[in-house]
């Protein structure tokens, strides 16, 4: 969607300038080269061919019998409509105007108002109608209800950004997590942008949490439809639906399909978290986040043992401290701040 930027808007101004004055007796050739100039510039050319675009339409249009009309004005158009040929009009001695050029001006004129009121309908378009931006601190959850009855909850230290526009609802996740149950309406498709990144859906619940450098898209209702860089028109959208999962990469935009189990999507909002046969390094992430300081794991082999259980949001340490009871592994408090979790000797 074109956003009506201030240069645009100035643009289009320019064009319904250029294009009236061209319908007028006193346009000069110096102004045609000036305007030929303009025109060199690809967007004010797409500009003003939809001006004249219009101006065709409008010539399409049967103007309505006026009272102000003389007999012979009305006869004209009696002749124009039954197809009877008229002979060429010709200025009276009094100065009065033929119809036939006042409409030209007057659909000028006309063109002129419906440009202007394009802009005003640029601006109705591309402005929110509602706006929220949404932050929690390091144990803080939030949930906050939508105007069109979606609801959204938002985790610990997190950032989201929300704008209503007419015609679409856009999301910004800038950091962290958040669960969104999403009111259906087909006239108004719900994107969600983190990085290059995009979901799209009209109406569902899925999770996505963007902790980089992975993005992680679950779905628990409905289907979503993803973008791992949604700058590129070639890569196809990646569909998703209840039970599936995707972790993308925000750097490179590679991805990779996860499952998705209903007890695991948005499972934090329960204050807990389910694991099941999940990655070591991912678990240890999600840890670092709770715990809101960092969690190593020392080696590839190491990363990648598959972890089940359950933690308690509130908590984190506990489960951490227990993992030498599920793993061949050893967890130590580091010097300074954080934990390091190690092989076994």
């Amino acid at each position: 969607m074109t956003k009506l930027t201030p240069e645009l808007a100035q643009r289009h101004k320019k064009a319904a300038d250029y294009f009236v004055r061209r319908h007028e007796s006193h346009w000069t050739g110096a102004d045609e080269r000036e305007l030929n100039i303009w025109l060199n510039d690809p967007v004010n050319r797409g500009i003003f061919e939809g001006l004249s675009r219009m101006e065709l339409d409008l010539q399409q249009i049967q103007r309505p019998r006026l009272e102000s009309d003389s007999p012979q004005q009305d006869t004209a158009a009696h002749g124009k409509r039954s197809g009877i040929k008229q002979p060429k009009a010709t200025v009276a001695s009094g100065g009065a105007v033929p119809w036939q050029p006042r409409r030209r001006v007057l659909g000028a004129a006309l063109l002129s108002g419906l440009l202007m009121a394009s802009g005003g309908w640029y601006w109705w378009d591309n402005h929110a109608s509602y706006a929220l931006q949404i932050v929690t601190g390091p144990t803080e959850t939030r949930e906050v209800d939508l105007p069109d009855g979606s609801r959204i909850a938002l985790n610990f230290s997190s950032s989201l950004r929300i704008r209503y526009y007419p015609r679409h609802r856009e999301t910004e996740l800038l950091a962290g997590e958040a669960f969104f149950r999403v009111a259906p309406d087909a006239r108004r498709p719900f994107t969600v942008d983190s990085g290059i990144s995009q979901v799209r859906v009209v109406g569902t619940a899925f999770n996505v949490r963007a902790t980089p450098p992975q993005l992680v898209v679950k779905v628990l209702e409905g289907k979503v439809e993803v973008r791992s860089d949604r700058t590129r028109e070639d890569m196809p959208a990646l569909r998703l639906a209840a039970g599936a999962g995707v972790s993308i990469d925000l750097a490179t935009g590679r991805h990779a399909a996860l499952a998705a189990p209903a007890d695991t999507v948005g499972d934090w909002r329960n204050g807990q978290l389910v694991f099941e046969q999940t990655p070591l390094a991912e678990v240890a992430a999600d840890l670092a986040r709770y715990l809101g300081e960092p969690v190593t794991v020392e080696g590839e082999r190491l990363a990648r043992l598959p972890v089940s259980g359950m933690v308690i949001t509130r908590a984190p340490a506990s489960f951490l401290r227990a993992l030498p009871d599920l793993l061949p592994v050893r967890v130590d408090k580091a010097a300074g701040d954080g934990w390091h979790i190690s092989p076994r000797g």
